[in-house]
C-alpha cells in the first residue's frame, strides 16, 4: 500500500503561495483539501494603495487584512484559478483507482488501534506555530518518528508515516534512527499524512544509532533555525529539515500550512554542509566494507 495523495506530479497550479514551489503541488492539497479540480477555486487577493506606494496605514497596520474592509484605501480583487492537469489522461485515471483504493484502506482502519511494526528512519522535532495579528508563537509538541515503510496491522505500507511522541516518551525510550520497534497505535490522517497515534506497548528490538534528541536540544536548535523559501526534496529528507505546522489566525479563516526550517541554520540547499559530510560518511564506510 501507497499513499497516492502525497505525489506531486499530478498537478500544477499557477497560484502565487505555490510559485517556490515551481507550481507543483500534492495531490491532497487539490482533492481534498481545496478541492479544486475540476472546477478551480475562486479566492480574494487584498490590497491596499497605500501600503503599495510606500506610505503608511492610517490604522497602523503593516499589511492589508480582514479588519481594513470600509477603509478608501482597501481594494479586494477576486481571482479564478485552475490547478492544471500534467498527467495523460489515462495516468490520471490510474492515479484515481490508486487512490480510491488508498481511500477504502484508509476508512477501515481510521481511529482503530493497530499492531505497529517498522524500523526509524528519521527523529525529528515536531513544532507547532500559531500566528496571531500581533505575535507569533512556536511550541515543541513533542517528536516525529519518520518511517519510510513497515506494517500497519496486516497491511504492508511501502511509503513514509509518522509516530507522534512526547517528551517524555523520548526520554523514556530514547528513540534513534535505525531502531526497530513494535507498538499499538491509533491509525490518523493529518493533511495527507499517515500518522500513528497515541503509541503504546513500545517494545524498541535494539538500539538504533545516531543523534540522541532532547527537549532542550531541540528547543535551542529552532532559535536558530532558517525558514527555507522552498521546501526542496532533500531539505524534507534530512533529519536536520524540520516541517512546522502553522496556524494562521491573521485573516478571517484560520490558514493550516507548513513551513519548513533548517535546525542547522542554512539558508542555501545547494551550500548545505551536512549533505557532503554525509556523503563523505557514506563513502568512507563502502571504502571500509570494500577493504573488509
Amino acid at each position: 500500500m501507497k499513499n497516492p495523495y502525497k505525489r506531486h506530479d499530478i498537478f500544477k497550479c499557477s497560484q502565487e503561495a505555490h510559485q517556490r514551489f515551481q507550481g507543483r503541488v500534492s495531490a491532497y492539497h487539490v482533492l481534498k483539501e481545496k478541492h479544486c479540480y475540476p472546477m478551480g477555486c475562486i479566492y480574494f487577493l487584498w490590497h491596499c494603495t497605500k501600503l503599495e506606494k510606500g506610505k503608511r496605514c492610517i490604522r497602523g497596520f503593516q499589511y492589508a487584512g480582514r479588519q481594513c474592509h470600509g477603509c478608501m484605501h482597501f481594494m479586494d480583487e477576486k481571482v479564478h484559478l485552475q490547478p492544471e492537469l500534467i498527467v495523460t489522461a489515462e495516468q490520471y485515471e490510474d492515479f484515481l483507482e490508486e487512490a480510491e483504493m488508498f481511500d477504502a484502506w484508509l476508512e477501515s482502519v481510521r481511529f482503530r488501534r493497530l499492531s505497529i511494526a517498522g524500523r526509524i528512519s528519521v527523529v525529528k522535532p515536531w513544532f507547532e506555530k500559531r500566528i496571531l495579528s500581533k505575535e507569533t508563537h512556536t511550541k515543541l509538541m513533542g517528536f516525529l518518528l519518520v518511517f519510510r515503510k513497515g506494517f500497519l496491522g496486516i497491511t504492508r505500507f511501502d511509503d513514509t508515516f509518522y509516530i507522534r511522541v512526547s517528551a517524555g516518551m523520548m526520554k523514556m525510550h530514547l528513540f534513534r534512527p535505525g531502531m526497530r520497534l513494535e507498538l499499538t497505535g491509533e491509525i490518523r490522517e493529518d493533511r495527507g499524512r499517515v500518522l500513528v497515534h497515541a503509541p503504546k506497548q513500545i517494545e524498541c528490538m535494539n538500539r538504533g544509532w545516531g543523534r540522541l534528541w532532547t527537549r532542550q536540544d531541540a528547543l535551542v536548535a529552532v532559535r536558530t533555525a532558517t525558514l527555507m523559501e522552498e521546501q526542496p526534496e532533500q531539505c524534507l529528507g534530512c533529519p536536520w529539515g524540520a516541517l512546522t505546522d502553522v496556524h494562521d489566525f491573521r485573516n478571517t479563516e484560520r490558514q493550516r500550512y507548513r513551513h519548513l526550517y533548517c535546525l542547522k541554520g542554512i539558508q542555501d540547499p545547494d551550500g548545505c554542509y551536512v549533505r557532503v559530510q554525509r556523503k563523505l560518511r557514506k563513502r568512507k564506510s563502502s571504502m571500509k566494507n570494500g577493504q573488509a
